[in-house]
């Protein structure tokens, strides 16, 4: 029997108009609920992060509470939203919203030179990790609550470079792509301070990107260029790695791998004579979400962008997208069971 190629239905979250007027550049976030977060410019000015599912989009943290938002806000189940902002008195910060109230945990004031850069990640437990400079200029990943700041890596050891952000799963290790000194790039995975290689350039991988993603089962999912040529989507469980795409297939070159809850991978990838897209399987037409170039509500894509945050465990994907007539959306696309 033949696969049943996967179909979508599109929810607006919020579009330009009337209330805002810029969602760039950054992505917009989904939870298990299908709440998605993401930042907005306000037509009466200033910045914030707000909250929809397709009714009413209400307002986490605006212009009262602070100076502006500087990064896209991750939302867990518990309806907890973090970010990276500058702070009304001056400075940056790690925010945090809970049960209506914004707290910094981590910031400028505190140890740090500067905030980012891109964005963090939050698990169900509220624990955010983030990327940052301290004071001393050395550049490291770190994870915050409530009660500490704790340092994952830094640029002082055995890295020299950061790049994505770090992702964080439901146990607390924290994923993420570094460069060490010795010019081998690398995805790697910290739980309570021991250090496990997901990945390596090397005999096998010729470059890793940038953006690795990580499901709450500890399963990594990147792209990366093969050394022996070529180019795919991986997952590594347990020291095992998976090729998810097929070798030699309809894909010229991948960009970003994100993974759901429950294991299915989403890949940022462009066919062959084709155009940049998200993708659920081998097949660019029938496994395609949603591609440049694609008409979409009476217009078609100009631009899209998702990244690790924009998956949930339900395979809900949240699309920040501009048309080409000028519009931008925040969408949430769902899978349709058939």
């Amino acid at each position: 029997m033949g696969r049943n190629p996967p179909t979508f239905s599109w929810t607006v979250i919020a579009t330009t108009g009337e209330r805002f007027t810029d969602f760039e550049p950054y992505v917009a976030s989904v939870n298990d609920a299908g709440t998605v977060a993401f930042q907005a410019e306000l037509r009466g000015g200033g910045t914030g992060v707000f909250i929809g599912d397709g009714g009413e989009v209400t307002e986490a943290a605006g212009p009262a509470h602070l100076a502006g938002v500087t990064s896209h806000p991750d939302l867990n189940g518990a309806g907890n939203t973090s970010f990276y902002g500058d702070l009304a008195g001056g400075g940056q910060g790690v925010l945090l919203v809970r049960e209506g109230n914004l707290e910094t945990l981590a910031g400028t004031r505190g140890g740090f030179a500067g905030i980012g850069p891109l964005g963090p990640t939050m698990n169900e437990a509220g624990t955010v990790a983030f990327r940052a400079d301290r004071a001393t200029r050395v550049s490291g990943v770190f994870t915050a609550d409530r009660a500490a700041v704790t340092t994952v890596a830094e640029t002082d050891g055995r890295w020299c470079r950061f790049h994505g952000l770090p992702v964080i799963d439901r146990g607390g290790t924290v994923v993420f792509r570094a460069d060490r000194g010795d010019g081998v790039e690398g995805v790697y995975a910290v739980r309570d301070g021991v250090t496990e290689t997901v990945a390596e350039t090397g005999d096998f991988f010729a470059t890793l990107a940038r953006f690795p993603s990580v499901d709450d089962h500890g399963t990594v999912a990147f792209a990366a260029t093969l050394s022996g040529g070529g180019a795919g989507v991986f997952t590594v469980d347990a020291h095992v790695i998976t090729q998810v795409t097929e070798p030699d297939g309809a894909f010229e070159t991948y960009r970003g791998a994100l993974i759901t809850g429950t294991g299915t991978v989403i890949f940022i990838a462009t066919p062959r004579c084709g155009s940049l897209g998200l993708f659920v399987g081998p097949d660019p037409e029938a496994d395609r979400i949603v591609a440049l170039g694609d008409a979409l509500f009476d217009s078609s894509v100009a631009e899209f962008a998702a990244n690790p945050v924009s998956v949930n465990a339900a395979g809900q994907v949240a699309v920040r997208t501009t048309l080409a007539d000028g519009r931008q959306l925040i969408l949430r696309v769902d899978p349709v069971v058939t």
